[in-house]
């Protein structure tokens, strides 16, 4: 009994050192403004909101929530350390950095922040000021770098191993200036967890430790307690080119490539110290690289999410919609609704009008490949089936994407309507001036266009060379 009741008395501390952490409820509050904005830009683009963000909320704060206990768990079985003015300092740098731009607010920036400060007064090593700071100036000259260095790496891993199982599910359809200077649809996948670590603080009266710590046990011989470290981490990465699931399992596969390497140089640390300088800083530049490495290869790839000459391309589906039961994905595209062409919006608004009680879908999905499906039409239902379509040349773009900082947090999103829009895309004017109903309207090929083609033209006539068509178009095709 005596067992049980000292284990739960440093349970409720460490619950209780958690509570009284400021920087946790900062992380949650700005976690809440994050999904609040994306919300609002939503209905700014879409005018609806297409994803329930409460949830969203709920799922990355238990989850950071299990990811902090198992890491706890390590490096409390290592014996890393920490000090409650490093905490402070660390939580500090964190938060400014966040007012440059979120993606800084990770704790191995943080570090590469604090590296600098510990070089720095390891040079003025005559520099000591009274009070409080004179605690933080101490504090992180005693910095144990290279326990400060595995917390990181293995953030890093839990970071990875988190984006590739939910990165997908908390992305959110966007709409973005293409190179071309023209809307393109995308997805920001801006994935963030708090979690919460609990490691060993040396205190002079405080538990033994039942087991001995591989790193610094000389530190624990006058007792130890628990203290609480929160911290932020997620990626914030844009696809226009691919699904978010491959997006998704690319920079997953890369952090977890940089975080085997990072744990052999951590693991050397421990007991080289010297290395765990240049180990943070190459983990920093590490992540900076898969950064731009997903950027270049999203501006030189063709845009998956644009306008096709050949019925509508889905951007994203309603959860909970028609289109989502019927199994309708994003970057499909809806070919016919009641055996009619669809081509833009109104169109298929006027092909479901002619059975208001039912819908036939023939769907092209991603490789081109046509599938077959239908449904009852009930009252309420979304009027577009819950489908989300990629943008024309007139839709609103949103100009901040990839460079939002705590600031924009607290105000409401911008968009904007570029001055190269046109009023209606080419293909509705091409519709337009037939003066034939949507449905009549042959298709054709599209002309060779210049070098200042539109996105939307550059995607649908890739498409159409991939054989994005459906099998009896060609056959038909062949026997003309």
């Amino acid at each position: 009994m005596a067992v049980l009741g000292e284990a739960l008395r440093i349970t409720g501390g460490a619950i209780g050192q958690l509570l009284s952490q400021p920087f946790y409820y900062i992380f949650l509050i700005g976690l809440l403004l994050h999904y609040r904005r994306q919300g609002l830009l939503e209905r700014k683009l879409f005018n609806i909101r297409v994803h329930v963000y409460a949830g969203r909320v709920i799922r990355t704060v238990i989850t950071g929530l299990i990811i902090g206990v198992i890491l706890s768990a390590i490096m409390l079985g290592i014996g890393i350390h920490i000090e409650k003015e490093l905490i402070w300092c660390l939580g500090i740098i964190i938060v400014l950095l966040s007012l440059i731009r979120l993606r800084l607010a990770h704790l191995m920036d943080a570090l590469a922040v604090l590296v600098i400060l510990h070089v720095a007064l390891l040079l003025a090593p005559s520099w000591q000021p009274a009070g409080w700071l004179g605690e933080a100036v101490q504090a992180i000259r005693h910095a144990d770098l290279p326990g400060l260095l595995v917390i990181g790496v293995l953030l890093q891993v839990a970071e990875a191993i988190l984006f590739r199982m939910q990165g997908p599910g908390l992305s959110s359809p966007v709409v973005i200036e293409g190179k071309r200077g023209k809307p393109v649809g995308a997805y920001a996948m801006e994935a963030f967890w708090p979690v919460p670590l609990w490691l060993l603080m040396p205190a002079a009266g405080g538990f033994m430790l039942p087991w001995s710590p591989l790193h610094s046990g000389e530190f624990w011989s006058g007792g130890a307690a628990i203290t609480a470290l929160p911290v932020m981490i997620g990626c914030s990465i844009l696809t226009q080119s691919r699904l978010p699931v491959d997006k998704a399992r690319i920079v997953s596969r890369r952090l977890l490539l940089s975080s085997l390497v990072l744990l052999v140089l951590a693991a050397v640390a421990l007991w080289w110290a010297p290395l765990a300088v240049p180990a943070i800083w190459i983990a920093v530049i590490w992540r900076e690289v898969i950064v731009y490495l997903s950027r270049r290869e999203e501006l030189e790839s063709i845009p998956l999410y644009t306008e096709t000459l050949r019925g509508l391309r889905v951007l994203d589906v309603i959860p909970g919609s028609p289109a989502d039961e019927l199994g309708i994905r994003a970057a499909e595209t809806v070919y016919k609704v009641n055996g009619v062409p669809v081509h833009h919006p109104q169109s298929l608004h006027e092909a479901l009008r002619m059975n208001p009680a039912f819908c036939k879908l023939e769907i092209l999905n991603i490789h081109g490949e046509s599938k077959f499906l239908q449904r009852a039409i009930y009252a309420g239902d979304h009027h577009q089936l819950g489908m989300i379509f990629a943008p024309d040349d007139q839709a609103p773009v949103s100009p901040d994407i990839q460079q939002l900082s705590a600031f924009h947090l607290l105000g409401r999103p911008r968009t904007r309507r570029l001055s190269g829009g046109t009023g209606e895309s080419s293909r509705n004017m091409q519709i337009e001036a037939t003066g034939l109903p949507s449905g009549s309207v042959k298709e054709t090929a599209p002309a060779e266009t210049d070098t200042d083609t539109s996105a939307a033209a550059d995607s649908a006539s890739a498409s159409e060379a991939n054989g994005i068509l459906p099998k009896r178009s060609r056959r038909a095709g062949s026997k003309k």
